[in-house]
């Protein structure tokens, strides 16, 4: 009993442990109330969480987003997190403490998770040193200016263990959170792995405790182990794998559905590559040199980037010495899986060429994959101190801590923070307010403000042609890119273009500057919403209100026309004229218009997809269904 209790202690304080360690890095800037400022950060999470978390505080969902790629389906991105838990600090919260303990919380889930994990084969001293060399490594902590990839990667331990534990209801739960994290790629990885652990678990695991009354074992059972007494042991063969899977797969769909199937809908319109050349797809490729760099401490410099890798999207690919070291005396027969997954995720993240021929580009950046690789070399490292240990509680801290002085001083240049700010774009309000934006040339990563780069349009609802959003339609990213290369005038004017963001000189009057970028004023272009005539040709403005689930016109008709609104036209808008239901239908194929007669008129068009009620309905139908399961459970 002793020693169960001693055992227990350990294992709560080496998860205390893990929360305390998850909270070093994060800390200053916690208790300065800033926010991480790197990358992604500023330009893209800050803007998409805050315009997320503005419109669920003034009780509208955010179906739509109006102001980017001439409006997009915004709820149906997984990274906005309308549905995830966690992400609901932003509605509750400052935003600067809730951005941070955001990040936090994954950071510690993905600990405690990689120490439960790694607990199934080592002692609480061993996983506690490998969920510390995972939380610290260079990969992981490259995430935290991507977080829903962050997000997503900290379920992945946790779903592992549910697996090897045959916990399909937990297993279930854990991977509908991975995918409402808001990685789908990720999430997808993390089924998979939770299949083959899951079909990989001992066939004999059930133990059946019988009296020995001479008759042979019960029913079921296939080998045995005598016992003092009248009693023995029997391992049961388990032929339950297969329905567990299955259920843990109805779970985790149902409950995700409400995101999924809009999801889906997305995709089946949408490719991120929208015509990209391969080499593009492929761009952010590891090379065999850049998985060498995993044992060499980094230089980083006032990027935040290791300049001696050939790739940026994970700046920072170093997972310690020591830990590197560790792995290497944990290769053994027991550990070939995670040698298995280690490889695996090498060769796809040197960006072979067959990536360019999937049926939707939803693969990019192959270097995405080197946290994966972390997961495999810290339980190797598990393995190889657990091999050399000696069984002394201090000398595994002692440990933590040589890895923790290895690994986070390399990181301090990821943790750059400020405080939080939505008045960032150094231009007049009238810049994207009635019209939109089109940027012309390569954007200058240093300048993104003045670029209005990623999604700071959305701080103060600026009208942008562009969208950061990791899918978007195809035959409007299309149009657009070719609208950049060669802006003509009738372009301009038939998307609703009124201000261009440009480094070089054009023949247009200069309205705004900001660093070597230019917002030139165009101001012959057609405006959000307005009225075609014909006989003769004609348009006449209209005045429109645009927000996350509608869109409301107002115009008063000299005769009859056809009512044009500049935002894109997608399968769940429906129109109303004058309180009547009435036929939508796409002008120039990618806008959408309605046919009105003469005198005033009020067109609403609101924002319903099926996909959305249809998930809806059956994650409402899953929990029903496990609620009552658990009621059945329990009574009997």
């Amino acid at each position: 009993m002793d020693s169960a209790r001693s055992s227990l202690i350990a294992h709560r304080s080496s998860l205390a442990l893990i929360a305390v360690f998850a909270l070093i890095l994060l800390l200053p800037a916690l208790l300065q109330q800033e926010v991480f400022t790197l990358r992604d950060h500023f330009d893209y999470f800050q803007p998409l969480r805050w315009f997320t978390a503005q419109e669920l505080q003034a009780g509208r969902l955010p179906l739509w987003n109006p102001y980017n790629a001439s409006g997009e389906p915004w709820l149906a991105n997984p990274q906005t997190g309308v549905f995830y838990p966690p992400a609901w600090l932003f509605v509750i919260l400052p935003f600067a403490t809730a951005y941070m303990l955001y990040l936090y919380a994954h950071l510690a889930l993905l600990g405690c998770g990689a120490y439960l994990l790694f607990r199934r084969s080592a002692s609480e001293g061993a996983a506690l040193v490998g969920a510390a060399a995972l939380m610290f490594s260079g990969p992981v902590l490259s995430l935290l200016d991507v977080s829903n990839n962050l997000a997503t990667l900290a379920w992945i331990p946790l779903a592992l263990w549910c697996a090897a534990e045959g916990a399909w209801r937990r297993g279930g739960i854990v991977l509908a959170l991975a995918f409402l994290g808001g990685e789908p790629f990720f999430a997808g990885i993390a089924a998979v792995l939770y299949v083959v652990v899951a079909l990989s678990r001992r066939a004999h695991g059930t133990v059946i405790l019988s009296r020995v009354d001479g008759e042979g074992p019960p029913a079921g059972a296939a080998s045995s182990r005598p016992m003092r007494g009248s009693f023995a042991v029997y391992a049961a063969q388990d032929d339950s794998r297969g329905k567990r899977l299955l259920f843990a797969a109805l779970i985790a769909l149902g409950l995700s559905a409400i995101q999924l199937f809009p999801f889906l809908e997305f995709v089946r319109r949408s490719d991120r590559a929208a015509g990209l050349d391969p080499e593009l797809i492929l761009m952010h490729s590891m090379s065999l040199g850049d998985w060498l760099r995993i044992a060499v401490p980094p230089k980083l410099g006032l990027s935040a980037i290791d300049a001696n890798l050939s790739q940026h999207f994970i700046p920072m690919v170093y997972v310690g010495i020591a830990v590197c070291i560790l792995a290497l005396l944990g290769i053994r027969r027991r550990t070939v899986p995670w040698l298995a997954l280690l490889a695996v995720t090498l060769v796809i993240s040197l960006g072979p060429r067959f990536l360019t021929q999937l049926p939707i580009t939803l693969f990019r950046y192959p270097a995405r994959l080197v946290p994966l690789a972390a997961i495999a070399i810290a339980a190797l490292a598990v393995a190889g101190w657990e091999r050399v240990r000696p069984n002394r509680r201090w000398v595994d801290l002692v440990v933590v801590l040589v890895v923790l002085l290895d690994l986070a001083p390399h990181a301090l240049p990821l943790l750059q923070s400020a405080p939080f700010r939505v008045d960032v774009v150094p231009y007049p309000r009238a810049v994207g307010q009635e019209t939109k934006i089109l940027r012309v040339g390569a954007l200058d990563a240093r300048q993104r403000p003045a670029w209005i780069a990623g999604y700071l349009n959305l701080y103060e609802r600026r009208f942008d042609m562009s969208t950061a959003s990791p899918l978007a339609s195809d035959d409007y990213m299309r149009m657009y890119r070719a609208l950049q290369e060669k802006p003509s005038k009738e372009g301009l004017a038939q998307n609703g273009i009124g201000w261009i963001l440009t480094s070089v000189r054009l023949g247009l009057r200069p309205a705004a500057r900001a660093g070597n970028v230019t917002a030139y004023l165009h101001s012959d272009t057609m405006p959000m919403a307005f009225l075609i005539m014909r006989n003769p040709m004609t348009a006449v403005p209209a005045r429109a209100r645009l927000d996350s689930t509608s869109a409301r016109v107002t115009v008063d008709a000299p005769r009859e026309g056809v009512l044009v609104l500049l935002q894109q036209n997608a399968p769940g808008w429906r129109a109303e004229i004058d309180g009547r239901e009435a036929r939508t239908f796409p002008v120039g194929d990618l806008f959408r218009g309605v046919q009105l007669t003469r005198g005033p008129h009020e067109v609403v068009w609101r924002y319903r997809p099926w996909s959305l009620f249809f998930g809806a309905s059956v994650t409402c139908l899953t929990l029903l269904a496990m609620t009552l399961s658990l009621f059945v459970k329990r009574t009997r």
